[in-house]
């Protein structure tokens, strides 16, 4: 077969961006959906000082499952999406099942040692209201991992719908059992709904093992160019570091609040960080499936469709912020009064948290092309770089301030961040992720060779 015919082929395995987002967007509204439910129940079930112990407790889980899935989020569009490529679908199938062995075990190993961590910690006046927490989330963890390397394998093998939904059913099932006790009259309790949460993550964890091993069963070809578990770990130790460094970035405001703050104002922010993130879901709608599209397109030598998938990308996620947050100002506090006057303050917070969020919006899809096109440890420098000015300004801003002066310094240091991606972007890639992409002044002039 010539090499233009098999570029042909490799070519007609790669959906298009629109109808890959369409059913990504199907799934991140079913997550929104679900997650902006079990937002807005918890503090009519809970007291304020329980949703505050519920948001330090999701953060445990999503910051270990982090750690249990050693950076594979960004790693497996990059292994598996150039194997299905260069049509070494034996390859990719082998990385598959490798990466979801290596994310399990970890995930285990970092379950126990939470497990044990509940029977140890003292954790001082609130021992009574922190019992059996940190058990629930050592439960939660190993499968929080598990189901979202897996949601990044199926959308590497572009099977988009199918990786959709997966990481919806933690938030539905929450939202099911709240409104269940709220119309039945029935007092949820802390625990209920953390169990709830847990049992979501493991049925996500055990769908999605299904429909993996469904489509790799359909590759039976052997592999051509094989790669072990150990290169797999190292290949993916940079993304590692930096998804730890990006986690913790991203959550520094949370913990100062944790330590300096009380869990009434924990609540509060928390409710705020929700709303914010619904900000910038049309571009994490977009990003769920332009990451082994991008990986494809640069692997074909096609910066032309890369340049033209970002500009298309970057601005329908930039007017659809911009709209959103315009509705967020006009009609927000109204809202909140009419739900519960007692998270007044959250609204003031997410107009704070939600403009930092529409100028990462403006960096387009800077950060994800680092990740995934082998620039991984440009991306850790930057993170780091930024993350000192991220916790300077956050301690300063939590000191002088409180929570509103916390939630500017995060909301800068969003901004900063993406700034620096995009122009690491440009200069090493010769693309434009930024909104500037629709001017004509700001398309590439320079004809790199892929390394």
């Amino acid at each position: 077969m010539s090499k233009s015919i098999s570029s042909a082929l490799r070519r007609a395995t790669l959906p298009s961006l629109g109808k890959a987002s369409g059913a990504a967007a199907a799934g991140r509204i079913a997550i929104l959906a679900a997650g902006l439910g079990s937002s807005l129940l918890l503090p009519l079930a809970l007291l304020q000082d329980r949703v505050g112990i519920y948001f330090i407790a999701q953060i445990l889980t999503s910051g270990f499952a982090i750690l249990a899935m050693m950076g594979l989020t960004f790693t497996s569009p990059a292994l598996v999406s150039a194997a299905v490529a260069q049509g070494d679908f034996g390859r990719a199938r082998d990385v598959i099942v490798r990466i979801q062995a290596i994310v399990g075990g970890f995930g285990f190993i970092v379950g126990c040692v939470f497990w044990l961590a509940d029977r140890w910690i003292e954790i001082g006046d609130s021992a009574t209201a922190w019992s059996g927490v940190l058990a629930i989330v050592a439960l939660q963890i190993p499968c929080a991992a598990l189901a979202a390397v897996q949601v990044e394998l199926l959308r590497a093998i572009h099977s988009v719908r199918s990786s959709a939904f997966l990481m919806a059913f933690p938030s539905t099932v929450v939202a099911l059992f709240l409104t269940f006790a709220l119309t039945a009259r029935i007092q949820a309790n802390l625990h209920q709904v953390l169990f709830c949460s847990f049992a979501g993550y493991a049925i996500a964890a055990v769908v999605g093992a299904i429909i993996l091993s469904s489509s790799c069963r359909r590759w039976s070809e052997s592999t051509k160019e094989p790669i072990g578990p150990r290169a797999i770990i190292r290949r993916t130790l940079p993304n590692l570091a930096t998804t730890l460094v990006l986690f913790g970035l991203s959550q520094v405001d949370m913990i100062l609040l944790t330590l300096f703050s009380s869990l009434q104002e924990i609540a509060q922010y928390g409710i705020a960080l929700r709303v914010a993130t619904v900000l910038i879901m049309p571009l994490s709608i977009a990003n769920s499936a332009f990451a082994p599209s991008a990986v494809h397109l640069w692997t074909l030598a096609d910066r032309g469709g890369l340049q033209k998938a970002l500009r298309t990308l970057v601005s329908i996620a930039t007017v659809l912020t911009f709209l959103m947050y315009v509705g967020l100002a006009t009609l927000g506090y109204t809202l909140v009064h009419l739900w519960n006057p007692r998270y007044e303050n959250s609204f003031w917070l997410a107009l704070i948290l939600g403009a930092g969020q529409l100028g990462h919006v403006l960096g387009g899809s800077s950060g994800i092309l680092l990740m995934v096109l082998g620039d991984e440890k440009a991306a850790f420098r930057i993170t780091l770089a930024t993350g000192v000015a991220t916790v300077l300004l956050c301690c300063a801003g939590i000191v002088m301030g409180g929570p509103p002066w916390l939630a500017a310094a995060v909301a800068t240091c969003n901004v900063l961040q993406v700034f620096f991606f995009a122009k690491r972007v440009r200069d090493r890639f010769d693309v434009d992720a930024t909104v500037l992409a629709i001017l004509p002044t700001s398309a590439p002039t320079r004809a790199k060779q892929n390394p």
